[in-house]
């Protein structure tokens, strides 16, 4: 499917459906970084940030592909804003090829790819302080900004986005000690994470349904 966006039940489980938006124009940086690509999991709010030089359609879809496709595999559904730089037909090429649906949100109802807009309004204020520094280095910080949204607790959906995905939470410079369970075995740790796994994901579910 490529069209309009339609309301959709909430997926089953990480990374089957997304959304992306541009950031930007930004202070561009010494790297020649302009813009940031975020590609928002609207299961776990997982965020992924690129920064990238341009919101051309060629760098959109590379981006895309190349960081985060690769990483995460092919979602099942895509949802972005009707820009240029994502209603295209580069980008109705990819999706036919590599099988994923692309649902555009209206300028009427720009809601739609709310977690997007709820994730720009903590990232940008954070971002405009460091493309204002003397070395405007803002995209050497980028993942840093991502890292702590992704490890705190999101009132949307009651856990952290890394606890959702990885069944633990990332471990941060204030921890002075590890709370994780000890194992013998690789098999054991494994078995461990996807029974937390599936508890947390049972309740993201609800909290979802619930909203």
């Amino acid at each position: 499917g490529y069209g309009q966006l339609y309301p959709t039940p909430p997926p089953d489980g990480p990374f089957l459906l997304i959304s992306i938006d541009f950031c930007g124009p930004l202070k561009r940086t010494p790297r020649e970084n302009q813009y940031v690509l975020i590609i928002t999991d609207y299961f776990t709010c997982h965020i992924t940030a690129i920064a990238l030089p341009n919101c051309m359609v060629e760098t959109a879809a590379q981006a895309l592909m190349n960081e985060y496709f690769c990483i995460y595999g092919i979602p099942s559904t895509v949802i972005s804003d009707q820009g240029s730089h994502f209603q295209n037909q580069l980008m109705k090429y990819i999706q036919k090829l590599i099988g994923y649906h692309h649902f555009f949100n209206t300028p009427y109802h720009p809601q739609t790819n709310g977690i997007v807009e709820c994730f720009n309004s903590t990232f940008i204020p954070q971002i405009s302080k460091l493309q204002y520094c003397e070395d405007n280095n803002w995209d050497e910080y980028l993942e840093a900004v991502v890292f702590a949204y992704n490890s705190g607790t999101q009132k949307t959906i009651k856990y952290s986005p890394c606890g959702l995905l990885y069944g633990r939470s990332h471990r941060l410079p204030i921890h002075t000690q590890s709370s994780y369970f000890s194992f013998s075995e690789p098999n054991d740790y494994f078995t461990q994470l996807q029974k937390t796994v599936r508890i947390y994901h049972r309740a993201e579910k609800h909290n979802i349904i619930q909203q």
